[in-house]
């Protein structure tokens, strides 16, 4: 099949993206809904910290799998030339 080409347009608001540094990812037979959140360290109270949904992205289960396989080839390409990403130890 011949690789297709395509270009992308967007708004200068959509190029900015957004920051997160939480994601939570829930699933359904028809669709992942992937929730992209932002912790921030000054909402912080005694009843826990505040997240901020930046964005929400819904993909059906092949896509979702696509992106899957996208994300770890992304990250063995990143590894090889920027050094292994050291995950901190995991709360239990």
């Amino acid at each position: 099949m011949p690789e297709r080409k395509m270009q992308i347009a967007a708004d200068t608001e959509t190029r900015r993206g957004h920051y997160s540094n939480l994601a939570l990812i829930s699933h359904r037979k028809e669709e992942f809904i992937v929730d992209f959140l932002m912790i921030d360290p000054q909402t912080q109270s005694p009843k826990g910290d505040q997240a901020i949904l930046t964005s929400r992205v819904i993909v059906n289960p092949g896509h979702m799998k696509r992106l899957y396989q996208a994300i770890g080839e992304n990250i063995q390409r990143y590894e090889k030339n920027f050094g292994k990403i050291v995950l901190p130890p995991t709360l239990t």
